[in-house]
């Protein structure tokens, strides 16, 4: 048995469930975490978004190449395999004309548009030619709609028939009362997760260094945050249909 669990972005999965991946990984259960959007971008010619987002995280154009030394840092210090695939995130994509799909803020919350309809189809036969009748899939649930968790889940739901299960999406989760997918039609497989899977979570997280100020003031902001989340059940469910 095998867990693959499915990473829109270079630490989506660390930041969602790392307490769950840990505890699986200890317990000695065959554990990957595959990034999907991990991908560089195709030149130097970013957009303005992007260039503002680049400029907050310190990094220059190429900045998914440093970001994959953090997830894999990240994975390392859950215990977990990695596999980085090398589509680009929203934010360097551009549509048919060649235009940016994301250009503000609020562009990275929209529907999947038609331009980027071929990535659903293609994610999910990366995922059916690489995955066994024995392994369990783990999908983001697109709560808070970002368009890449959008894609991942489109894909995810035209799988030739696997074992599956859903995370939260943090820190989207603690933000918002609404998911792409309806819970009342979910069971939650809750994990107990131990103190030292709390920490290991924290030090994985903290491995996305150049993604904290994203998210938190600092880091010990981050390991308040993480362990407000745990304590009241944040991280520690993985859901399936009922």
């Amino acid at each position: 048995m095998r867990y693959i669990f499915i990473s829109p972005h270079l630490d989506d999965v660390t930041l969602s469930v790392g307490g769950i991946v840990n505890s699986l990984v200890i317990n000695k259960i065959d554990t990957e975490i595959w990034t999907f959007f991990s991908g560089s971008p195709d030149d130097e010619n970013l957009s303005d978004f992007a260039s503002s987002l680049h400029k907050r995280w310190k990094l220059p154009w190429n900045a998914p190449k440093i970001r994959r030394l953090e997830d894999i840092k990240a994975s390392k210090t859950l215990g977990a395999r990695y596999k980085h695939f090398d589509l680009p995130d929203c934010i360097y994509r551009k549509d048919l004309d060649g235009n940016p799909i994301v250009r503000e803020e609020d562009d990275l919350y929209q529907p999947i548009p038609s331009s980027q309809q071929f990535l659903v189809n293609k994610i999910s036969d990366e995922i059916n030619r690489r995955v066994t009748t024995d392994d369990i899939i783990v999908s983001p649930m697109a709560i808070g709609n970002h368009i890449d968790h959008r894609i991942i889940v489109a894909a995810i739901k035209i799988l030739s028939p696997f074992s599956l299960l859903f995370y939260e999406d943090y820190p989207y989760v603690v933000k918002s009362l609404s998911s792409s997918i309806n819970n009342s039609k979910l069971t939650p497989i809750k994990f107990d997760l131990q103190e030292e899977n709390i920490k290991t979570w924290h030090a994985a997280i903290a491995a996305y260094q150049s993604q904290i100020s994203t998210f938190w003031k600092n880091t010990n902001r981050m390991k308040e945050e993480i362990n407000e989340f745990a304590d009241r059940g944040g991280g520690k469910n993985l859901w399936k249909f009922s």
